[in-house]
């Protein structure tokens, strides 16, 4: 009753500027959105919605390229917005999100014994495309590798396009030149990732899709239909999937669960930690885990820095969880519109949605 007196309160705009000490929060835990969202008003769950409309009207004025924006906090939608006529059902590129999402079926394959371990040579698996391979350290590269960008391969990523146009892009990565031997330096490679594409499809018997379909979008509510591959019908490793934001976010959400939706285990709780974890120190800002990126960012109003996870897209497609504020970020955009001020969509999580939070218990 006090909440719904207070939401009312908000509402009619009489009410005194936030305090958050006087703030009655939702004590019921929130639905897992397998069909919708639940929602409540920022100010219920320490969100100070002023700060966000001004992200709101900043993005409308000098961000062509935004699509959506959602922020959830403790499990509730909080805000939601879309723009440029983006609506909430139409489907969108999210790039290298892909990785996050087959660093999950990867982990998925390992619970079902698909995969015996992380350990195993990615050769053992598709021994087909390591017959006649111009440097026997290519078959070293395991599994591991690919989830942790230390294989090796020159990164197909300064030609996307030679290598989106090529038949077999297992193929194409793997007809890449070796920089290091495997495990030996981090470098970001989307051709890298198709090696897991592989392994799941012929473990599997299925195509990634499928699998995906089966095992983890219809288990929490995500309904995908479409993901690029190649013409063998292989789909893409790190790239090529098309998500609503809604399903972003309920990917996002399932992480934060520590890969529990509903009390069904969706993916092994260790493989989400694991995933989660700092494994290669890649610059002084950033770590990276199993194809998810580790940072720390910082509220640059208040000045207070956090620790998140995320799976990130080109263009800035952004699903990121900062587990000390139980937040949950969705950003995409289209890839192809830059924005007219800042030229990243993360200038908005830090100059807006961080400094519009309070710590709650």
């Amino acid at each position: 009753m006090i909440i719904i007196c207070f939401a009312l309160i908000l509402i009619s705009g009489c009410s005194d500027k936030y305090n958050p000490d006087e703030y009655t929060l939702i004590t019921q835990n929130a639905s897992f959105p397998t069909e919708q969202w639940s929602k409540a008003l920022p100010e219920e769950l320490g969100i100070d919605s002023s700060i966000l409309d001004k992200a709101d009207k900043l993005i409308k004025r000098e961000y062509p390229n935004f699509k959506s924006m959602l922020v959830i906090r403790k499990g509730y939608l909080v805000y939601e917005k879309f723009y440029n006529d983006f609506y909430p059902k139409q489907l969108n590129s999210v790039y290298s999100v892909t990785k996050s999402v087959m660093s999950a079926l990867t982990g998925i394959a390992i619970e079902q014994g698909l995969i015996n371990s992380i350990k195993d040579k990615v050769s053992d698996y598709i021994p087909q495309y390591f017959i006649d391979i111009d440097d026997g350290r290519k078959k070293d590269i395991t599994i591991e590798h690919v989830l942790t960008m230390m294989g090796g391969l020159s990164s197909i990523d300064e030609n996307y396009t030679t290598y989106f146009l090529a038949q077999d892009w297992v193929e194409a990565a793997l007809k890449m030149p070796m920089n290091n031997a495997p495990g030996e330096a981090f470098e970001y490679n989307t051709g890298l990732t198709q090696l897991l594409s592989a392994v799941i499809e012929e473990t599997s018997d299925m195509s990634v899709l499928e699998y995906a379909n089966e095992y983890l979008f219809s288990k929490i509510g995500m309904n995908v239909n479409r993901w690029d591959h190649d013409e063998f019908g292989s789909h893409g490793g790190g790239f090529g999937l098309y998500l609503t934001s809604y399903d972003m976010a309920r990917f996002g959400y399932l992480y934060m669960n520590k890969g529990n939706w509903d009390g069904q285990q969706i993916i092994p709780e260790q493989w989400v930690l694991d995933s989660t974890a700092k494994k290669i120190q890649i610059s002084e800002t950033q770590d990276y885990g199993y194809l998810f990126s580790l940072e720390k960012i910082t509220d640059t109003v208040n000045d207070k820095t956090y620790s998140m996870y995320q799976a990130y897209g080109s263009g800035g497609q952004i699903i990121m969880v900062i587990p000390e504020l139980d937040l949950l970020i969705v950003i995409s955009c289209n890839a192809s519109i830059s924005p007219t001020v800042k030229p990243m969509t993360r200038d908005i999580i830090t100059d807006y949605i961080l400094p519009s939070v309070y710590v709650i218990e």
